[in-house]
């Protein structure tokens, strides 16, 4: 509401906004820093295509099950999605590029419009139907190599939203990992406008989830139990996908016997 009153931007539609030229020049400079910070880690920026095609998304399984996904029909009757994210098409691009140990680690980055139908647009910018999203994939030879890139992201991130002015608001909160790992990490701003919960733990700034509080009633990292409890949005994710898209794509290198390894 303010952004709009000061003529940041301009609202279309539920959860689909203009950036004006001021809205515009403060994006401009966010994703500046971000793409400094990507940079520095090892990233290595591309730009992928919204329009995906739908035997992509059937390999993954998500063609029918991600309910949120946009699906458009041209007058042939042939069926894309409009990108939520790019895993269905950032890992066959990787597969085609790499084949020995000697190509990997591999970090790409983007910045790029995403499309969500989401029932209800709320949460302004961040929550919308088309929104702007800078995603970043590593693809890594074992899952140590995994788990230490993943250790250093932590800390990339915490610098961004440093280095935005959000660093004393921002908290590393553990989530649910899904069928991936125990756990995963948001990243949540302390705000009264938030939509999600989060129990926070002064003594190491840490955070937990509030859909994981049942089963971690304390915090992750000392174990203490005084968590003071605040609305927050997140602004941030990072997660181990494991080898879940790449064995739907068929990804593997050759290692240093030269035998098949999966990515």
């Amino acid at each position: 509401q303010l952004l709009i009153r000061a003529g940041y931007i301009d609202k279309l539609a539920a959860g689909v906004y203009t950036y004006l030229p001021l809205g515009l020049r403060v994006l401009k400079k966010i994703e500046q820093i971000i793409r400094e910070e990507m940079n520095a880690a090892g990233g290595q920026e591309l730009f992928m295509p919204s329009f995906h095609p739908k035997e992509l998304w059937e390999k993954t399984g998500r063609w029918n099950t991600m309910t949120d996904l946009y699906k458009v029909s041209d007058s042939s009757g042939r069926e894309v999605a409009l990108g939520p994210t790019h895993e269905e098409v950032v890992t066959p691009l990787v597969g085609a590029l790499v084949s020995s140990y000697r190509d990997l680690p591999v970090y790409v980055y983007q910045f790029q419009n995403k499309f969500r139908m989401e029932l209800r647009a709320k949460s302004g910018l961040l929550r919308g139907r088309e929104f702007m999203m800078k995603d970043f994939y590593s693809f890594h030879r074992d899952e140590k190599d995994l788990a230490d890139y993943y250790e250093k992201m932590k800390g990339v991130y915490a610098k961004v939203f440093e280095r935005i002015g959000l660093g004393e608001l921002t908290y590393l909160t553990f989530a649910s990992g899904g069928s991936f790992s125990k756990y995963s990490h948001e990243f949540q701003t302390v705000t009264p406008a938030g939509e999600d919960t989060i129990f926070i733990c002064d003594k190491c700034r840490m955070a937990i989830n509030k859909e994981i509080k049942a089963e971690q009633p304390a915090c992750p990292e000392c174990g203490s139990d005084k968590l003071r409890e605040e609305r927050a949005i997140e602004v941030g994710n990072i997660f181990e996908l494991k080898t879940k898209y790449s064995n739907a794509f068929g990804l593997s290198y050759k290692d240093e016997d030269g035998k098949p390894q999966p990515i």
